[in-house]
C-alpha cells in the first residue's frame, strides 16, 4: 500500500466518524461534513473573551463543488448561509457560515 493510499484511508475513516450529514441547495442529496458551531461548547471562564467565530463545515472537494457564496446549508437542524469558501488545498473546502435568521421572525 502506498503512502496516498494510507492517507487516502485515513481521511474516509475521519470523515466517517466525524462526519454530520449536510443538506446544500442545489444537490439533490445530502453530503456528509464536519460542522463546527463555536457556540455550542463555549465555557466563559473569568470574564475572557471566548473567541467565538462563525460556524462552519469542512466538505470534501467534490462535494463543495458548485457552492458559492449565499447558498443555503443545513446542518444540525439549523439553516445557515455560506459566506466564504476556503479550499485548504489538501481535497477538502472550508464553507465559513452565518446563521439565517428564524423564519418567524
Amino acid at each position: 500500500m502506498t503512502f496516498r493510499d494510507d492517507v487516502a484511508d485515513l481521511d474516509t475513516a475521519v470523515f466517517e466518524a466525524l462526519s454530520d450529514q449536510v443538506e446544500i441547495d442545489g444537490k439533490p442529496d445530502p453530503v456528509m461534513g464536519m460542522f463546527y458551531s463555536p457556540w455550542l461548547d463555549v465555557e466563559p471562564i473569568r470574564g475572557q473573551r471566548s473567541g467565538l467565530r462563525e460556524p462552519f463545515v469542512i466538505l470534501r472537494d467534490a462535494d463543495a463543488a458548485g457552492v458559492r457564496p449565499r447558498t443555503r446549508v443545513r446542518a444540525l437542524g439549523d439553516v445557515f448561509s455560506v459566506i466564504e469558501l476556503q479550499p485548504d488545498g489538501s481535497g477538502t473546502t472550508k464553507l465559513v457560515l452565518r446563521p439565517e435568521p428564524c423564519p418567524s421572525r
